[in-house]
């Protein structure tokens, strides 16, 4: 199966058109792993119905009463009261409701932010205990996840989880399609699954500046 899909990946790199912007032709690779490559992962937590996921561990709804409501799981220890009225020492889960939509400006980049809203008046916070968290085991178990492959697959609507692999071929062949060959065996051979190969043209080249293998969230080992 990895010759099969080395020589696919090498066959649509050597159909990629010559461009004078070496990042406009891409070659791409989608990885659907098999089931029971994640049979251990837990199940993916929500706060409920209306939540949409921000980023990991961040979620955002919009109420009836023209209000948002976020949950941010994960927040750090900073030099404020924890919970208890006491030293804050422990990562808890913030759930904060506000008619302001300031207060939730930063989600989707410093999401710790939302700890500026504490003692306000017009700011509903509820905390709990992170370490107790249903999403604490969530993120310990992708944590493990990411420090061993060093990127985090995508869950798709079925189910299933997959990643995005691609080179851009105009580059270098040494830092493109070879390691984008490497790269997709070695995850397949270790986690099964099926893999997709397509040629893609690149809307903005100047922006995907990448050197080498890679997925959408982070570099795979390759060696």
């Amino acid at each position: 199966m990895n010759r099969s899909l080395t020589r696919q990946i090498l066959r649509a790199a050597r159909q990629t058109p010559a461009s004078a912007e070496p990042f406009r032709h891409l070659v791409e690779v989608d990885l659907v792993f098999s089931e029971a490559a994640f049979a251990s992962a837990p199940e993916p937590w929500s706060p409920g119905a209306g939540f949409v996921e921000v980023m990991g561990g961040v979620w955002l709804r919009d109420n009836a009463d023209a209000t948002q409501t976020a949950v941010v799981a994960g927040v750090g220890p900073k030099e404020l009261p924890g919970a208890d009225g006491g030293p804050w020492t422990e990562e808890e889960v913030w759930t904060v409701t506000s008619a302001d939509p300031d207060v939730f400006a930063y989600l989707d980049d410093k999401p710790h932010r939302v700890t500026w809203a504490l003692g306000r008046p017009d700011v509903k916070i509820v905390r709990e205990s992170y370490a107790t968290h249903p999403q604490a085991a969530v993120d310990a178990y992708w944590e493990g996840f990411h420090r061993k492959w060093r990127f985090l697959p995508e869950l798709r609507e079925d189910g299933r989880y997959a990643v995005t692999l691609g080179c851009a071929p105009n580059d270098c062949w040494e830092h493109g399609p070879w390691p984008l060959a490497r790269a997709c065996g070695r995850l397949m051979g270790a986690l099964g699954g099926r893999a997709t190969v397509r040629k893609t043209v690149n809307p903005d080249a100047h922006r995907w500046v990448v050197p080498e293998c890679v997925t959408r969230m982070g570099s795979v080992p390759v060696g």
